[in-house]
């Protein structure tokens, strides 16, 4: 393994899904062999990381002073590669660097981004990959976003995002969970882990709630974002307040919990022509825990559910189809265990993070 700078917005112990697929992918490594330079606020500059300001809305381009401080990084650090899951701006910054002092980079791609770098920066786009040593997917839906560029295939990598999601608990712990949250054996829980954004459909969610009025019903939604006021919103409109909760800062110690109190995993994602979900991690934890999942039918999400096998999928934004999914769960418990239990078998043969670690070492 050649010694190699992550460059990266997103970093643990930010809980985005580009900062855990990195995350889980060098984790593994000697720590001597990699180095992490990444911007987001909480990533604070220890053992093997710098926090860094990478970009300026001051200048064009917007990491040009980076550029420099990147050149010292890299002479100091004796950095031979650069691997970044952000192809702009960042993935500009990488190509810079590869044609002024030959440093070779690799690009990992996510499915949002590379199409709105298409959209906005299309020659730059396609200059940047043509010009990556490797190119690392998450999907074979983000693998479709780019295939009129005719790159050379040899140098296309599939990598799924891998987890190791811990599912033991303190039985103690969930106890005080449920009775935190007054959840009585009667209660049924919902739960929705992801940022809280339009393409995650928590407020599609809610909706379905208010159309089933059904007061043993509860709502766990864990994550941070720009909805959460359109949330709150539906939230009075619907009168849920005591039955749906938004939990901004779940660490990932009590994460495990919230899955256990939960009965089904409902992330119903949403699609345009730009924004789809490129694979969704969160899928493979609710699985781990033998939740049945309702999902949205795009994306990456159909390379790892299959209607009515490991999941129930519905279509883009069709609520009549949500709610009638959530009756289906909640009335049939069959049904449900079922749909969990093929859920479980599809996690128990998916790839784990450590094996793809291995895996993306061969290119590193």
């Amino acid at each position: 393994m050649k010694k190699t700078l992550l460059l990266t917005h997103e970093y643990y112990p930010f809980n985005g899904g580009v900062a855990r697929y990195c995350y889980n992918l060098f984790k593994y490594y000697n720590k001597e062999k990699y180095l992490i330079v990444s911007d987001h606020p909480e990533v604070k500059t220890q053992d093997n990381i710098l926090h860094l300001k990478l970009t300026s809305k001051y200048i064009k381009p917007s990491w040009l002073f980076t550029l420099f401080k990147l050149k010292k990084i890299i002479k100091q650090f004796e950095i031979e590669q650069i691997f970044t899951p952000n192809i702009l701006p960042l993935g500009s910054l990488a190509y810079t660097l590869n044609r002024m002092f030959d440093i070779p980079y690799i690009i990992s791609l996510h499915g949002l981004d590379t199409r709105l770098a298409l959209q906005n920066k299309p020659w730059l786009t396609e200059k940047i990959l043509d010009h990556a040593e490797h190119i690392i997917i998450n999907s074979q839906n983000t693998a479709q976003v780019f295939k009129h560029l005719k790159l050379r295939p040899e140098k296309i990598h599939l990598l799924y995002p891998g987890v190791d999601f811990k599912t033991d608990h303190d039985q103690h712990k969930l106890e005080q969970f449920k009775e935190q949250y007054n959840i009585n054996d009667n209660d049924k829980v919902l739960l929705t882990v992801g940022r809280l954004n339009k393409r995650k459909g928590q407020d599609l969610v809610l909706k379905a709630i208010g159309n089933i009025q059904r007061t043993n019903l509860k709502y766990f939604i864990v994550g941070k974002g720009e909805l959460k006021i359109e949330l709150i919103r539906l939230i009075k409109y619907y009168h849920l307040e005591g039955r749906v909760f938004i939990l901004e800062d779940v660490s990932d110690t009590d994460l495990i919990y919230y899955y256990q109190l939960a009965d089904i995993f409902v992330l119903p994602n949403r699609h345009d022509n730009t924004d789809i979900e490129g694979f969704g991690m969160v899928f493979l934890e609710a699985s781990a825990c033998h939740l049945s999942i309702i999902a949205g039918n795009s994306g990456g999400v159909t390379e790892l559910l299959t209607n009515n096998d490991n999941a129930l999928l519905i279509d883009n934004e069709n609520i009549d189809q949500l709610t009638k999914a959530v009756r289906l769960l909640l009335n049939n418990p069959d049904k449900a265990d079922k749909l969990g239990e093929q859920a479980f078998r599809k996690y128990a043969n998916f790839p784990k993070a450590k094996e793809q670690s291995e895996v993306l070492e061969q290119f590193l």
